[in-house]
């Protein structure tokens, strides 16, 4: 293998394990790329290569609009009756790209529309046979899940995992849907309040609906889908039903692909959310996993003018997963204030101000709202699933998993959950005895030998930063983590994290 394609390989693993790990982070990404081409619907030369996208230059020199044009029109040929003389023609529309891929829509002159999907990386020097099986994979998911279930997903009209066919590319082409993209109709500013609601609440509950079907395909292990030469599912076998297996497990096991860090704040890093991992609930049952919509972020949706949902996208890379991070948890855009690194709301954002180089974010309060929302719909859905306790507890599971990812990343999600942690603790250190006014900062973080000392620093609580009282208070994340680092917690500043952060859990 030469320089170029270990390199290019590399890069590859990079993007595919950031999207992997916080698909939240793709919504930006996914927006400042339609952004980018919402205006080009026109036009209908092969001069593709002039867009100025470095990564997918390769694979735009390889697709050109007359072999498109001629393709899908004996596709087209196939599925129309003998007594049409004529098949309509075919407008080729130019490029657009979203996450790792190139999608050019094709119109036909009697208002047939089709999208053909093509990977960023689809030449015969990057398109590997991992990527072959993974492309084959999402087209059978598709074809399976529209074949079996009510899930509104388009029909998958051909597919081809090489680049030896007509078109020269590997790709997926597929119906259609003439819809509105979920984030327009989420944050329309324009429409009465109470109709956004509903709006919303429709949506929330067809998504909830949608996903619960996922739960029929379970498995033992966690593992990307796979079909035999038969294009039948492989794997899937009855289990029993424990919805936080797994978790421990996976936590630890990206943790362990950390190595040994050198910088003190990762040393502190890795050590508290092994603290945080150990302290997960433990499996009751058997192993159960599940098949999941691998990025349920706010652009995967296509919705009609009243909310209901009109088709689910992007099914590239589906996998098998727990409930609590898979078709139980909360859509991503309803959590995206436990990720500091990508929430980006302000209180001028309620009145309408916005910067138009970034999205529109729902405050802290109106997420907690639309959660409360999407698990009632769970738990309307499925009876016996304790008032959605599953999905509830997501919000944690799901951040959890994605802070042990990669600690290129984790030092927000940490942050917020141990702060989380922080407010439980003084709450019940509150409950127990109000009369005490000792800092809880102070009390956890402080470097002290006993209980009883961390109890006689008076310096004022957070509950006070909780009432509004003292907002300006700074917590400095890094001095946190470099003294645990280096001195460790006591036992009874570790009791004290433990029952704090199980508290975080809706048992």
């Amino acid at each position: 293998m030469d320089h170029l394609s270990r390199l290019s390989k590399r890069i590859r693993g990079i993007a595919k394990a950031v999207v992997s790990f916080s698909s939240s982070i793709v919504d930006h990404i996914t927006l400042k790329r339609r952004c980018e081409n919402e205006d080009s619907d026109e036009g209908d030369d092969d001069d593709s290569d002039s867009i100025d996208i470095d990564p997918f230059e390769a694979v735009l020199e390889r697709v050109k609009a007359k072999r498109i044009r001629e393709y899908v029109t004996t596709i087209r040929a196939k599925t129309l009756s003998n007594d049409k003389k004529k098949i309509p023609n075919v407008e080729v529309k130019s490029p657009t790209f979203i996450g790792e891929h190139i999608c050019y829509r094709v119109k036909f002159a009697d208002g047939v529309s089709w999208i053909l999907k093509v990977p960023a990386i689809g030449t015969p020097d990057q398109f590997d046979k991992d990527d072959a099986e993974t492309l084959r994979s999402e087209a059978l998911t598709m074809i399976m899940l529209r074949r079996e279930t009510t899930i509104p997903i388009p029909e998958v009209i051909s597919y081809n995992i090489t680049c030896s066919n007509k078109l020269k590319v590997p790709f997926i082409l597929m119906e259609f849907i003439d819809a509105r993209p979920l984030d327009e109709v989420w944050h329309d500013r324009e429409s009465p309040k109470e109709v956004v609601q509903a709006r919303r609440t429709r949506c929330l509950r067809d998504i909830a609906a949608a996903y619960i079907q996922l739960g029929k395909y379970t498995f033992n292990e966690d593992r990307p889908l796979r079909f035999d030469d038969e294009d039948c599912l492989i794997g899937v076998v009855p289990v029993n039903n424990d919805p936080f297996s797994g978790l421990r497990e996976g936590c630890t096991s990206r943790l362990d692909r950390w190595g040994n860090e050198e910088v003190e704040h990762r040393k502190g890093l890795q050590k508290l959310l092994r603290m945080f991992v150990d302290w997960t609930p433990e499996p009751n049952g058997g192993k159960s996993f599940v098949l999941s919509h691998p990025n349920p972020n706010i652009f995967n949706f296509l919705v009609s003018e009243d909310g209901s949902v009109r088709a689910i996208l992007d099914w590239h890379g589906a996998h098998t997963s727990s409930p609590s991070i898979g078709n139980e948890s909360y859509p991503l855009w309803l959590m995206r204030d436990w990720d500091p690194s990508v929430y980006i709301w302000s209180e001028e954002m309620e009145q309408g101000i916005h910067d138009e180089e970034n999205v529109w974010e729902d405050s802290p309060d109106t997420l907690k709202f639309y959660q409360n929302v999407y698990a009632q719909c769970i738990a309307d859905l499925r009876p016996e699933s304790e008032n959605a306790k599953v999905t509830r507890n997501s919000v944690l599971f799901q951040h959890l998993m994605m802070a042990t990812g990669d600690p290129m990343f984790s030092l927000g999600i940490t942050e917020k959950i141990l702060l989380e942690v922080m407010k439980r603790v003084d709450k019940n250190s509150n409950n127990k005895d109000s009369g005490n006014s000792g800092s809880s900062k102070e009390h956890l973080t402080g470097d002290h030998s006993s209980p009883n000392e961390t109890e006689d620093a008076g310096h004022g609580g957070i509950e006070a930063d909780m009432d509004g009282e003292d907002e300006d208070e700074f917590f400095d994340i890094y001095e946190f983590l470099q003294g645990l680092s280096k001195d460790g917690l006591c036992e009874h500043r570790q009791k004290l994290f433990k029952k704090g952060f199980q508290a975080l859990f809706i048992s």
